[in-house]
């Protein structure tokens, strides 16, 4: 149960912290990136915990880091994706208003 709150707080600020760095979080929302890396680390979190890992004598602190380290690489792959296609879309919306007037 430990696992789940360490991992839950550790994606939360790593979600926040991605957003606060990234130059283009005026694309989106506040709570998109924070969700994005909560929801891969508890999937991840869940689906190891059914695989025995968290249980594992030797292997317990896989539960623990893989998670960390693949919502981490999830929301920075995110937030490069998502800043990309906002800023594109909304330069084409953009300009499509400007030409109707």
């Amino acid at each position: 149960m430990v696992s789940l709150i360490v991992v839950t707080g550790v994606a939360l600020s790593v979600g926040f912290f991605v957003w606060f760095a990234d130059r283009r979080h005026h694309r989106y929302g506040v709570l998109l990136l924070p969700g994005i890396c909560l929801t891969s680390a508890l999937i991840l979190w869940i689906i190891l915990q059914f695989a025995g890992l968290g249980y594992h004598p030797d292997l317990f602190w896989l539960a623990w880091l893989l998670p960390m380290l693949v919502s981490t690489v999830v929301t920075v792959a995110a937030a490069w994706w998502f800043g990309r296609h906002r800023e594109h879309a909304d330069a084409e919306a953009m300009t499509s208003i400007l030409k109707r007037r």
